[in-house]
């Protein structure tokens, strides 16, 4: 065997010598200088020298005609405010709190120049005030309420009217069980629900930019007074005929508006405050909202259903009533639903007889002269006498 190979060691390096002065110090080092460069001097430019052109002239100054002083009389109307920052925004996703829509919707009731033409203006040129159609259908329909109730009343007193009653003059202190005072009393308290209902109900659909909405086609509005008119019969027969059926709830809310036996126009609303707000009140927002109408339609609307309703409970038939002409369901017809016989049947108001056919509570009636003087209806088949349940 070859034995191993045994590593070679590196080479000694050999020391080095550094160069000294005399004393043993290496030498300062010596810094190389360059040349400074130095540009030659040159004028700039021609593209950057100063033009010498000639000065620009302004253009001479137009000659406005004098002012003249203008008729305050004859000023231009001023134009209805601008919509408000909220109006632009998108509104936020959930519905808002009932409070702040409450006092939203008083802001809207009466501010300047929120209806263009309504109300008078103000001395100093100022903006019209105008009222929002929400307060007016609020409020109309009441007004008419007591207008046209109160015609009827001056016309109870007519002695030569007498031969159009369908009740005797006596017969109305005789068998109602509740005096004038009280009913007048019921009524107001009534239209007190129906104004805070009213409000509270415009208060959360109104919209939030305080502009009335636009009104459709008059073919539109036509449509929208039709369905209103059968939502509300058909709300309010259901639920009249079932207070009649529920023996607790006649006892209790619905004979209320039955002791009036002889009704009279101003009568016509008077009923227990919970019976006024399930039927008339209930009754009506839900004829407003399915609908569609707007709350400017909505005036027109409660205000012809209100003279419809008096007109039902005026007592008197008199020449020339169109409303008698146009519908079935008139004084007479809803004058044998308030006696004891027709206690049961012609539950159907304010406008239509349709659900009294179709489920059998019609009775038909006949308009006869009384001996004396006046009209009387009476029932076209005999039926038996029934108790108020």
């Amino acid at each position: 065997m070859r034995p191993a190979p045994v590593p070679s060691s590196p080479p000694p390096s050999l020391p080095v010598v550094a160069r000294t002065d005399g004393d043993g110090r290496a030498p300062p080092a010596r810094l190389a200088t360059a040349p400074i460069f130095q540009p030659p001097l040159s004028l700039p430019p021609a593209s950057l020298q100063r033009s010498r052109q000639p000065p620009l002239k302004s253009p001479p100054t137009p000659k406005l005609p004098p002012l003249r002083r203008r008729d305050p009389g004859r000023l231009p109307p001023i134009p209805p405010p601008p919509a408000s920052e909220s109006a632009r925004r998108p509104r936020a996703s959930g519905g808002r709190s009932l409070a702040r829509a409450r006092a939203h919707f008083l802001r809207r009731l009466v501010s300047p120049g929120i209806r263009e033409g309504l109300g008078p203006a103000r001395e100093g040129g100022g903006m019209p005030i105008g009222v929002s159609d929400e307060l007016l259908g609020t409020f109309v329909p009441i007004a008419v309420y007591w207008l046209y109730s109160g015609l009827y009343v001056a016309l109870d007193g007519v002695e030569r009217l007498d031969s159009y009653r369908l009740h005797p003059r006596g017969e109305e202190a005789a068998r109602n069980v509740v005096s004038r005072g009280a009913v007048v009393r019921g009524v107001l308290v009534q239209q007190a629900f129906q104004v805070v209902v009213a409000l509270t109900l415009f208060a959360v659909i109104g919209d939030e930019s305080g502009i009335a909405p636009k009104q459709p086609s008059a073919v539109v509005i036509v449509l929208q007074f039709i369905i209103a008119m059968f939502v509300m019969d058909t709300w309010q027969y259901f639920m009249h005929r079932y207070m009649h059926i529920n023996k607790f709830l006649y006892k209790h809310i619905h004979s209320k508006h039955h002791t009036l036996v002889v009704p009279y126009s101003f009568g016509a609303l008077y009923n227990h405050p919970l019976e006024g707000l399930i039927l008339d009140t209930i009754g009506g927002a839900l004829s407003f909202l399915l609908s569609g109408m707007t709350p400017r339609t909505s005036i027109f609307f409660f205000s012809f259903a209100t003279i419809k309703t008096v007109d039902d409970h005026c007592g008197l038939w008199l020449p020339g009533n169109i409303l008698h002409a146009l519908f079935n369901n008139n004084t007479a017809y809803h004058d044998i639903h308030h006696q004891l016989y027709g206690n049961k049947y012609n539950f159907s108001q304010p406008f239509f007889v349709l659900w009294d056919k179709i489920l059998g509570t019609y009775m038909p009636y006949s308009l006869e002269h009384r001996k004396g003087g006046g009209f009387e209806s009476r029932p076209v088949k005999p039926v038996e006498q029934t108790k108020a349940d």
